[in-house]
């Protein structure tokens, strides 16, 4: 079982991301809980606060292991572990007195059946700071040298940002997923509709933080190989490739059905048991691929977590990436594709224009509810895109990713412009604006970013063929 750790540098890798990773959720799910003064989601939150804390244990005796372990490799540096130790055990105390504050006021609350200043200022305040010191505290560069590579070949080296963005956004799909899910379940068991859908739009984020991730894995990849590092494997690194493409199918499917439930929720004001069901249901097996998937990552670059007897993969040429890349370098592949891709995005910027040009004063004969229908249709060109996209990438991943001028800002333009599509079947506003009523000026602003973010896509994606 990859779950159960092997040494203390395993523990470290699986334990280490989730007091940051899972402190930003929480508190993000908290301030969500404050403003629409959900008591259920409060606390839960104020008792996630508490078991987070409780992180820190495992993952202090478990840092302390594995630096005695490391500190016996010459290549690696004493003085990043230390410094990487000061800031760590300050992050860690900064989260241990959030995490009791947090339980206190959960008890103190229990108790008076109302919320206090401490509840409203002090924990969230508390949780920002662990936050700033875990990011202060960056131990990622200790046992990746490529991220402190200075070693560029013109024409064939990938950016150095590539990889570092990688291990930033990989932990997003993965540790938000896993809190994501523990929401939905004791939503689902408490009946909280605020909590599900706080839970389905973070389902939705995950989604969307897949497609970067899995840009940015591949063109890690490159920079892994292109100059070739001797003692890492491409073989292990076509492996994690190989899971993590069934990652992003399994983000995709369990992002689309969160979202589509979103959508639906608006026109009849309460969730399907069915559709929350099937959520679920993609979830649960989404998260078992996703298990797999950091597994085989953590084995590229870090030695001191493989067995002895664990046999590694030694192919770099097996599995379904490899399949269908050879597949998609065929124009019979490739074109039909590429027409799938091109029709999807008439249906994304399409959908989008229309409801954007509601918000932003035209059409103002009609309802905001009526031009929300078509959003429908903009999510379908999503999810065509998604997949027809990754496919298109497979044929030629390194000029994709090599190219820095349009297909990395084209990358973060999808990101950005799916998420603020969101707000659109979030706001309560928006969705009372009757016929002849004007939308609010933050949701004009919203509008107009996201018209600027599906254009610069367009525009990103026409000029790859010439860039």
């Amino acid at each position: 079982m990859h779950l159960i750790p092997q040494s203390w540098s395993h523990l470290h890798i699986l334990v280490g991301v989730f007091p940051s990773f899972g402190l930003v959720i929480v508190l993000g799910f908290y301030i969500g809980g404050l403003l629409t003064d959900n008591n259920g989601i409060k606390r839960t939150c104020l008792a996630l606060f508490g078991l987070v804390a409780l992180l820190s244990v495992p993952t202090y005796f478990s840092g302390a292991g594995s630096m005695a372990v490391l500190s016996r490799n010459p290549s690696i540096s004493k003085d990043m572990m230390s410094i990487h130790y000061g800031w760590g055990m300050a992050a860690l105390l900064a989260l241990v007195v959030t995490g009791i504050v947090a339980w206190v006021e959960l008890w103190r609350a229990g108790r008076d059946g109302r919320a206090s200043n401490v509840a409203r200022y002090l924990v969230p305040g508390l949780a920002v700071v662990a936050v700033a010191l875990m990011v202060v505290a960056d131990g990622w560069e200790i046992n990746h040298r490529e991220l402190r590579s200075t070693v560029s070949i013109p024409d064939v080296s990938t950016s150095p940002v590539w990889p570092h963005v990688h291990m930033i956004l990989n932990h997003v799909p993965t540790v938000g997923f896993v809190f994501a899910l523990a929401f939905y379940i004791v939503a689902l068991v408490t009946k909280n509709d605020g909590m599900t859908r706080g839970s389905l739009i973070l389902f939705v984020i995950c989604g969307i933080a897949g497609v970067p991730t899995y840009v940015t894995g591949t063109a890690s990849m490159w920079a892994l190989t292109q100059p070739p590092i001797p003692e890492i494997s491409k073989a292990v690194i076509n492996a994690h490739r190989n899971m993590a493409l069934w990652s992003l199918f399994g983000l995709g499917f369990t992002g689309a059905a969160a979202w589509a439930e979103l959508w639906r929720y608006r026109y009849f004001a309460h969730f399907s048991k069915l559709s929350l069901t099937l959520v679920l249901l993609f979830a649960v097996v989404t998260l078992g691929i996703m298990t797999e998937t950091g597994h085989l990552g953590g084995q590229i670059n870090h030695p001191e977590i493989r067995l002895a007897a664990e046999m590694l993969p030694t192919d770099a040429n097996a599995g379904i990436s490899s399949a269908l890349e050879t597949l998609m370098k065929n124009v019979v592949w490739f074109i039909p594709w590429q027409v799938v891709h091109f029709f999807g995005y008439c249906l994304i910027l399409g959908s989008v224009l229309a409801v954007a040009l509601r918000v932003l004063g035209f059409w103002k004969s009609v309802s905001f509810a009526a031009v929300h229908r078509l959003l429908i249709l903009g999510f379908l060109g999503v999810l065509m895109n998604v997949f027809s996209g990754m496919l298109m990438m497979l044929a030629d991943s390194y000029r994709y990713v090599v190219n820095d001028y349009t297909f990395a800002p084209k990358i973060a333009f999808i990101t950005i412009g799916a998420v603020a599509v969101l707000y659109f079947s979030l706001s309560d506003r928006l969705w009372n604006l009757k016929a002849g009523e004007d939308a609010p000026v933050a949701a004009k602003c919203v509008a107009a970013g996201v018209l600027v973010a599906w254009t610069g896509v367009i525009v990103c994606g026409r000029m790859l063929a010439y860039l």
